[in-house]
């Protein structure tokens, strides 16, 4: 996990966010038993993406990029991370 936030460059707050995701994969080993679902918000420019990317870098290396979802209260900001809106990932 070092090698990646350093690899992104992430900051203070982003790395914190990152570890969170990051080490609740690893430790339980497989993504099914419990799944970890988080709220990332903050204005733009905060890094939010930037986290997301270096998860995306972290379940890649394990084989698990297919079981990350993410979702995104905008259109355009549901295509930054291959994600999907809010109203189409809840069927609302």
């Amino acid at each position: 996990l070092n090698d990646t936030v350093q690899k992104f460059k992430l900051n203070t707050e982003q790395e914190i966010a990152f570890r969170i995701m990051a080490d609740t994969f690893i430790k339980q080993g497989e993504p099914e038993p419990f799944p970890l679902r988080m709220f990332l918000t903050g204005p733009g420019g905060t890094g939010k993406t930037h986290v997301i990317k270096a998860l995306c870098d972290v379940m890649d290396m394990f084989g698990y990029s297919h079981v990350v979802r993410f979702i995104a209260p905008t259109g355009s900001a549901a295509a930054l991370n291959d994600g999907l809106t809010v109203h189409k990932a809840f069927g609302i």
